[in-house]
């Protein structure tokens, strides 16, 4: 059998311990969410949401998965969103039991505002950091984004 990257304890260890200091650091340090989320005037899970809704629409299972809050616990966040007119709810064609969460016109230009103001963050970091290492971390989140993605459609939430 060959051997996988997953045998490799120490780099399975370097990956965990990566992955739970950028827990941290990354929303506080990096992205500075709390900011955000005063100057957008809405809780940073308003905010994920609207991310969550920049490349099409998702079902109420999938924010509830990727969120990791239950269903019905996702039902305020949305219509605090709705009441903004942000988001609506679309019920599938296929399935009844399915509905679909989508990004409005508003919606689509709040999270515009939230790109530029991210934006406007990573901007500050090339004091500190160089373009190869920005490709190099961009490449790398981009692989961790799919990589939930993946989890999630094989865990059949898409």
């Amino acid at each position: 059998m060959a051997k996988t990257w997953t045998d490799d304890t120490a780099l399975v260890k370097s990956l965990a311990e990566n992955l739970c200091e950028a827990s941290v650091l990354l929303p506080r340090q990096l992205m500075h969410m709390d900011d955000l989320s005063r100057s957008f005037h809405m809780p940073f899970s308003h905010i994920q949401i609207l991310i969550m809704l920049a490349n099409g629409d998702k079902s109420i299972g999938m924010i509830s998965y990727m969120l990791g809050i239950a269903k019905p616990n996702i039902t305020p966040l949305l219509d605090a969103l709705m009441d903004r007119n942000l988001v609506q709810r679309i019920r599938s064609t296929e399935d009844r039991r399915i509905v679909y969460v989508h990004l409005t016109d508003d919606g689509r230009k709040m999270l515009d505002d939230i790109y530029a103001a991210v934006m406007e963050e990573v901007n500050k970091w090339d004091e500190f950091y160089g373009r190869p290492e920005a490709k190099h971390v961009n490449a790398a989140m981009e692989s961790m984004v799919n990589l939930v993605y993946r989890r999630a459609e094989a865990n059949g939430k898409e």
